[in-house]
């Protein structure tokens, strides 16, 4: 009896160590199969921070992205993009922004909610990096669905630039041509309805993609409806008059802007939405595509720019070319005056600040001086010249 209860013992000894050995076997394949977990979410992470970092800091060769990208990458996402989001009557862009902070606030507010007093320092750390992580993945997608345009060649490389067609006696003789023809147009357009943003894309649709074609778009974009957004009373105290939603590819415009500044706007935001990220550009593409349009649709091109060509002038000469403005036009840029009056200097001055650093970080060096740029484009390229009557271009 001795033996068998020796051997009963023995054979139980094993059977538990047998037991322990399979539960400590499990364990220990789980806790491999959970670190090898951990490294590969780790690796990806990292992989999407230094992909992130390398975009924004490595240079690109800009005659692959105006080839691989602008050329054949980006008018396929974009067609993609626009043909779903046509079928939205929301404005995205204000849901990516009121969805996304609202994920990322909760997130942050249950994590610390349930880290425990020691534990708080690495809850906050981890909450750090997935909040960088995740960062660096919305800017991965920015590059993708429209943001390396600015990385393609310069406009005026891809037109025939001539730089020494810019001079000062020029500029004043076309400026005066532009007042002349914003002069001419008022009186043609009295009795015209302006269209409202609705109404755009059948009125002015047709002239943006003839413009497309002009500057050698093979896949021009085809005109999309300006959308208002959640974000109009901030666009309002800012001065913004719109934007491209760079995500959702919708043109976001501040509806109050004035009936004959719509035209403009929404033809320099189907612009960016072309693939123009440069704003010199988009206002040049912005001004020919009015020009290319009805008689309404070339005076909201022409009160955009007279402003621009005034301002490359000396003051003296300024006064004597805003005098010869008719009272129609001069009725309309002091309602223009009217409307810019009523931002807030300091939501302004924030604004211009963070537009400057965001065109800057997308190397645009020359930040929000940029806009003004338009001028040399309008006076250097054959394609802008060819926009003005010629006997203002007999000045040498």
């Amino acid at each position: 009896m001795s033996r068998m209860a020796g051997a009963r013992a023995t054979v139980g000894r094993v059977s538990w160590l047998a037991y322990r050995l399979g539960i400590h076997t499990m364990i220990s394949a789980r806790a491999r199969r959970a670190v090898s977990l951990f490294r590969r979410s780790l690796s990806w992470q990292l992989g999407v921070v230094v992909a992130a970092l390398a975009m924004a800091l490595l240079p690109m060769p800009r005659g692959m992205v105006e080839v691989v990208y602008a050329g054949g990458f980006y008018p396929l996402v974009r067609d993609i993009i626009t043909a779903v989001s046509r079928l939205v009557d929301l404005a995205l862009f204000d849901v990516l922004l009121v969805a996304g902070s609202f994920l990322v606030v909760s997130w942050w507010v249950w994590r610390l909610s349930a880290a425990s007093g020691g534990s708080r320092r690495a809850t906050v750390a981890g909450l750090f990096a997935g909040t960088l992580v995740a960062a660096a993945a919305l800017y991965l997608v920015f590059l993708a669905t429209w943001g390396l345009n600015y990385r393609r060649e310069a406009l005026a490389s891809r037109l025939e630039y001539d730089a020494a067609a810019i001079n000062a006696e020029r500029l004043e003789v076309l400026t005066a041509s532009a007042i002349s023809e914003l002069n001419r147009l008022f009186d043609t357009t009295t009795d015209l309805r302006w269209p409202q943003l609705d109404d755009l894309p059948e009125r002015l649709g047709p002239a943006f993609e003839r413009v497309q074609r002009q500057l050698g778009g093979v896949r021009p974009a085809s005109s999309v409806r300006p959308r208002r957004s959640l974000l109009t009373p901030y666009f309002r105290r800012a001065g913004i008059d719109g934007m491209i939603d760079p995500f959702f590819l919708q043109v976001l415009v501040n509806d109050t802007v004035l009936p004959f500044e719509r035209p403009f706007v929404t033809a320099h935001e189907w612009a960016h939405l072309a693939g123009f990220a440069h704003e010199a550009e988009a206002n040049f593409v912005g001004w020919l595509v009015c020009l290319d349009g009805d008689q309404a649709m070339q005076y909201s091109g022409w009160m955009f720019l007279v402003p621009r060509l005034l301002g490359a002038l000396p003051e003296e000469v300024q006064r004597w070319l805003e005098a010869q403005l008719a009272d129609g036009p001069r009725a309309d840029y002091a309602a223009l005056r009217a409307r810019l009056s009523r931002v807030v200097p300091v939501v302004q001055q924030s604004a211009r600040r963070l537009n400057d650093q965001y065109l800057r970080a997308n190397r645009v060096t020359s930040g929000v001086a940029s806009y003004g740029e338009v001028v040399q484009l309008v006076l250097g390229t054959k394609l802008g010249r060819s926009q003005w009557p010629a006997s203002s271009l007999a000045v040498p």
